[in-house]
């Protein structure tokens, strides 16, 4: 049986855990294959086939999806095909779209007919899977089936006029009041917002009952509402009291991890803040750029030690998890700052891809970071002099790491 690339479990496990289901689609935006304006695009009508805009080598990212699809058969997930239909737009500023009027004409994924099926199909827990008899003999079950359908293709009057009739045949129905909330957030999209506060507020009590009513397609929905909101806070500065209301924490509720890179990465001194250096690691892990990812972290480590360990179990990132632990098992006095050091005792190779300047500050723990980077790359360059001596610094001013050095080089 074919080993299941590791970060490719973690994905399909944490879909699960956050939303009861494995879509593979989401596995695309996750993993960096599939820009959220080109999918908008898609949905659009304005581009035919999603895997012309797919990011990476086709056949790669076909493999990819078989494993992913093999390993959610393999925990016991039933394949469920799913139908995309073009979005309504509630703006009229927005032109009409190339095929416009046909909405109820299912979008194509791809010519390949096993990538249609693999990206185009989800998976759902056996307990799950609509039953079709329930289904037909409850108008209430396909009331509100319809609703969700029209909620994530953004067909606002649809999604009223069913609301109106769940309303009418069943008054007491327990999700009247979050069915009109998406409702209401839905009416806001394409309009300007008064008060990004307001509608940062408004959008972090939507996003909840979003995830619980829309399921894998909760993105649909809320996703263009929380770019909105960033658009809204572009050249906003980051303020420590109010780490949300930044365009980075929009675009990261909204999943778009290239654009929470761009948006840290763009913010003077971004290396002080220890939330836009958490930010800018589940970027790059998401999109899979492991050193860039550890970059961050070590930044986090540096910035704010006493986060480190609940920052660890938010990201959720099998690789990061498995090296925290490592490191917490040290019988050593090192602390959560020490973890670059560590690190590149671990694995002497990233001295060749993280800069010896990394750390921007002065503390004791990034000055062991650097001196442990030069002893590796004069250790590699034979530089025995330069090693001796960085021996002696660290075996000086940083006992536990010099007592590390000894026990794993």
């Amino acid at each position: 049986m074919t080993a299941v690339d590791p970060s490719l479990q973690a994905q399909v496990d944490a879909q699960l855990l956050e939303q009861g289901v494995f879509a593979p689609l989401e596995l695309l935006f996750n993993c960096g294959r599939l820009s959220y304006s080109d999918y908008e695009s898609w949905r659009r009508r304005e581009i035919e086939l999603l895997d012309h805009v797919l990011m990476g080598n086709r056949d790669r990212i076909k493999a990819e999806m078989e494993q992913a699809a093999k390993y959610a058969r393999r925990i016991g997930l039933v394949e469920q095909p799913q139908e995309f239909l073009a979005w309504h737009t509630n703006d009229a500023a927005v032109p009409s779209a190339p095929g416009a009027g046909q909405h109820d004409k299912p979008l194509r994924i791809s010519l390949d007919a096993d990538l249609q099926r693999l990206i185009g199909s989800r998976y759902l827990r056996a307990q799950n899977v609509p039953q079709m008899d329930l289904f037909f003999d409850n108008p209430i079950v396909a009331v509100t089936t319809g609703i969700v359908r029209a909620l994530t293709s953004r067909n606002l009057p649809d999604a009223q006029r069913l609301l109106d009739q769940l309303y009418a045949q069943a008054p007491n129905h327990a999700d009247l009041a979050a069915f009109d909330q998406l409702l209401a957030a839905l009416g806001r999209l394409g309009h300007p917002l008064e008060d990004p506060r307001e509608e940062l507020a408004a959008l972090t009590e939507t996003t909840p009952t979003a995830r619980r009513l829309l399921g894998a397609q909760w993105r649909d929905l809320m996703a263009p509402l929380w770019r909105q909101l960033a658009e809204a806070l572009a050249g906003t500065p980051y303020d420590a009291n109010e780490p949300a209301l930044h365009r980075s924490f929009a675009l990261g509720q909204a999943q778009d991890w290239a654009g929470v890179s761009d948006s840290v990465l763009c913010e003077p001194d971004w290396q002080q803040h220890a939330q836009l250096c958490l930010r800018l690691a589940e970027s790059a892990f998401q999109r899979r750029r492991r050193t860039e990812a550890l970059a961050a972290w070590c930044q986090v480590c540096w910035r704010d030690p006493s986060c480190t360990a609940a920052a660890a179990r938010k990201l959720r990132q099998q690789d990061l998890t498995i090296l925290w632990q490592r490191f917490l098992d040290e019988e050593s006095e090192l602390t959560e700052a020490d973890f670059p050091a560590w690190l590149l005792l671990q694995e002497p190779g990233l001295a060749l891809q993280l800069a010896v300047d990394l750390p921007p500050g002065e503390t004791a723990a990034e000055d062991g970071y650097r001196c442990v980077h030069r002893w590796l790359q004069a250790r590699r360059a034979k530089r025995h002099g330069d090693e001796l001596e960085l021996r002696k610094t660290l075996q000086s001013q940083h006992p536990p790491l010099f007592d590390l050095l000894k026990r794993t080089v």
